[in-house]
């Protein structure tokens, strides 16, 4: 046997040695594990969502993703697919990491569809001097408190709390669509969720009297007032 000839044939036992020896390492090796598998495709909060916002503004943003999670982590109307949201705008804030579901993006109320009205609410649109209506410093989504200016009894001008914690859906169209177009006038045009009732008070006032707005605190729940006129006012 040649020289040449013997170190073919090691050559070829060392390739078979190592071949076996794969082949065995690879019959005792784990299995890959496929970390997605029996999951569903969920959709979550990835940054805070604002209450209006429209769900294809925060799909588009990155507010809103996807991502795969036990089916018993999804909730039983939770967002599997962004077709679900289509049209949609949030009706609530939705804090960072919470889990989508249709329940927070409301079918559209209205044509325009960027509003969403409370249950039991309605939308009133109110014309305020930007002083009243707190310095233009209201947006969608905060809470004012209302107070009735009455000046038409004599003698006996008074200021009144008459409406507490009423949201805000809107200040001079913000959010809507171009062609809705904005007021002419320099006044602030509010778009509020009241009552039936507290919007026949409310336009009384604006219409005979005078409103004035506060902006409430995250949180902050209704309170007491004494109302004042002339005496309580320079009370000291």
């Amino acid at each position: 046997m040649t020289k040449k000839t013997r170190v073919a044939l090691l050559a070829g036992m060392t390739l078979v040695v190592a071949g076996a020896g794969g082949a065995s390492y690879l019959a005792t090796r784990e299995p890959a594990v496929d970390t997605n598998a029996g999951k569903v495709t969920a959709y979550y909060a990835a940054a805070p969502v604002q209450v209006g916002t429209a769900a294809s503004t925060a799909l588009a943003e990155g507010s809103i993703r996807s991502k795969a999670v036990p089916p018993a982590e999804l909730p039983a109307d939770g967002v599997r697919d962004p077709s679900q949201l289509s049209g949609r705008v949030a009706g609530e804030v939705i804090p960072a990491g919470t889990m989508v579901t249709t329940a927070m993006f409301p079918e559209p109320q209205t044509r325009i569809g960027t509003v969403v009205i409370p249950a039991g609410k309605r939308a009133l649109a109110l014309e305020i001097q930007p002083m009243a209506g707190v310095a233009g410093f209201v947006g969608s989504g905060d809470r004012v408190d209302i107070y009735g200016v009455v000046k038409s009894e004599p003698n006996l001008p008074s200021v009144r709390l008459v409406v507490q914690g009423v949201d805000v859906l809107s200040v001079n169209g913000a959010g809507l669509p171009a062609a809705q177009g904005q007021p002419g006038s320099p006044n602030l045009i509010y778009l509020l969720a009241v009552t039936p009732v507290d919007a026949e008070r409310l336009i009384y006032l604006n219409e005979f009297e005078k409103l004035y707005f506060d902006l409430m605190p995250k949180g902050e729940g209704p309170v007491k007032t004494p109302g004042t006129g002339a005496a309580g006012a320079l009370a000291v």
